[in-house]
């Protein structure tokens, strides 16, 4: 940077373009690094002698407690190291004449000026020139060896492009694709999702609505874990077709009653358009959350198409990170046994290669939870509560790190605290169903009557269906008397596989002994002792405390269909 420029002006600069980088996508995704970017630069315009050490960094900028050691944590070197990639990401893909840089080995934020953009005529002392000096004859002769070398260099890089062109017409790079174990290390991290640029031309009774909603729908899916928002908008996807990417177009046309949306979604590795939907344009602002809230968990949702569509197409040796997450998320749906050993391994892999990724401690504290009858094992919380609680080191503005802690609390019996970080949880990725429904059968087992709310909105944001909101809503239905309506919702259910785990013939033999239809129940619960009837001899009601985690659940199913006939001791 020019030796011109004041401190006031480094300091405005400073402020300046980290404003910029705060509202970009990738930024807005990572309150972490948001926080973190801020105080170094604070620091760096306050302090710019004196910048500060790891302690500093990790207590005052990433919000550690007093008692934090640098000699047994790196956490503020690795999230330093973490801003460092995202700095270097960001202007890889942007043109901006000022860059904010941190130094190897420092925590202090420096900003550079391309040359491009350097001020090139500084203000000269009196009795000074700014005409060039006369070169001198040795100087001469290096000039003049500097132009042939440039013509030397220029004549190769023409007879390299002759080549490439060459080996292009031959198909010769056709032939040395990347295989399918180079495409697996493209899914080690979430899908990139690319917004189409801007329309010059909004519809002229609608201005600037279609702006609002393309904001709207970047800060819903920057908030999914299954996608990265691309800081850049995108045209023209065929240069690099082997991406593991996605394009998202927003269109407004006309419809027969007003103004319609249409999006769509295309895989830009296959140049294919996996899906679209087209819903009538939302009259404000207020009702965005309800009618475009659904359209970012269809796509970005654990279960949504992207995922499903990476799922497809996942190469068999992709087992790190994301691809492990997205093996994980199909057992969870599906309880699949011969699926539980790959995710198992996969995620030893992973955090052996991280042991601080946040998403994959969540997942291994699911996993250790998990019933005996699934993994063979004794179930073991201890270690579940301790992988929640790893996640959070990393994760504490992540929505997977929060739930898992929940999760964790919720099978400790802790209700207020599961509550407290599932909220947490829900406020960071609003629009992901699978939370929704988790917390709502949670809370109905602790006997919450907020339960009802996150189950309806889990079906609502998710309109396919959760089977576990739609049993966990079934069963709310039950306990508030509405016989009827919990039939009628009960019947309209359609699992998506054979695993759907016990509650769903349980709340299914109780909903038909509720309203009189034995043999409707007894068909349910003949179904459930054949998935899940033990080997040793056991009583119905050992059978249902042993399926059974909320012991007032067992026990009103036990009564009901006791008291109906449909089971006997």
């Amino acid at each position: 940077m020019s030796s011109a420029i004041s401190d006031g002006q480094r300091a405005e600069m400073l402020r300046a373009e980290a404003n910029t980088l705060l509202h970009s996508p990738d930024f807005v995704r990572s309150p972490v690094m948001s926080q973190l970017l801020k105080y170094l630069v604070e620091e760096a315009i306050t302090n710019p002698d004196n910048p500060p050490k790891a302690y500093q960094v990790a207590v005052d900028g990433l919000g550690r407690t007093e008692d934090f050691d640098v000699q047994a944590d790196s956490y503020p070197r690795v999230q330093v190291g973490r801003l460092r990639k995202m700095l270097a990401a960001h202007y890889a893909a942007a043109d901006s004449p000022e860059r904010l840089r941190i130094p190897i080995g420092h925590y202090t934020v420096e900003i550079h000026m391309d040359d491009d953009h350097i001020d090139q005529q500084p203000d000269i002392p009196d009795g000074e020139t700014d005409a060039p000096a006369l070169a001198s004859p040795a100087a001469a002769g290096t000039d003049h060896w500097f132009h042939k070398k440039k013509m030397i260099l220029g004549l190769v890089a023409i007879l390299l492009i002759a080549v490439m062109a060459f080996a292009w017409s031959t198909g010769f790079f056709e032939d040395n694709l990347p295989d399918e174990k180079t495409m697996s290390e493209y899914y080690s991290l979430p899908p990139k999702i690319y917004f189409t640029a801007a329309h010059d031309e909004l519809p002229a009774n609608e201005p600037g609505r279609e702006a609002e909603i393309r904001l709207f729908m970047e800060h819903a899916l920057a908030n999914s874990s299954q996608v990265r928002l691309a800081a850049e908008d995108i045209s023209d996807s065929s240069s690099e077709p082997y991406r593991n990417a996605y394009r998202f177009d927003i269109q407004w046309v006309p419809g027969q009653n007003g103004p319609e949306v249409i999006f769509s979604l295309t895989s830009l590795a296959r140049n294919e358009v996996i899906w679209s939907a087209t819903i009538a344009a939302p009259e404000s602002a207020a009702n965005y959350p309800d009618e475009l809230g659904p359209i970012a968990s269809r796509i970005a949702s654990v279960y949504g198409v992207i995922a499903t569509d990476q799922r497809k197409h996942l190469p068999d040796d992709a087992m790190m990170g994301h691809a492990c997450l997205l093996r994980f998320e199909s057992y969870r749906a599906d309880r699949d046994p011969e699926l539980l050993p790959v995710v198992e391994s996969c995620l030893e892999q992973s955090l052996a290669a991280d042991p601080l990724d946040s998403r994959i401690l969540a997942a291994a504290s699911f996993v250790a939870f998990l019933r005996e009858d699934e993994t063979g094992r004794t179930p073991d919380p201890e270690a579940g509560m301790r992988f929640a609680r790893e996640a959070m080191v990393r994760g504490r503005e992540e929505a997977s790190a929060n739930f898992a802690l929940a999760r964790a609390s919720f099978f400790s019996r802790n209700c207020a605290r599961g509550k407290e970080f599932a909220e947490k949880a829900i406020e960071l990725d609003p629009y992901e169903a699978t939370m929704h429904a988790e917390t709502g059968a949670f809370l109905f087992a602790c006997s919450d009557p907020s339960a009802i709310q996150y189950l309806r909105r889990a079906i609502a944001l998710d309109p396919r269906g959760s089977i576990l909101a739609e049993t966990a809503l079934v069963f709310t239905l039950l306990a508030e008397g509405k016989d009827k309506e919990a039939l009628e919702f009960a019947e309209s259910i359609m699992p998506s596989s054979n695993s759907v785990g016990p509650y769903y013939d349980v709340a299914m033999a109780m909903v038909y002994a509720k309203n009189g239809r034995v043999e409707d129940s007894r068909a349910a619960w003949d179904r459930l002792v054949t998935a899940y009837g033990s080997k040793t001899e056991e009583s119905p009601r050992e059978f249902l405390d042993r399926l059974i985690l909320n012991p007032s659940l067992a026990n009103r199913a036990f009564l009901l269909l006791s008291i109906t006939g449909v089971i006997t001791e």
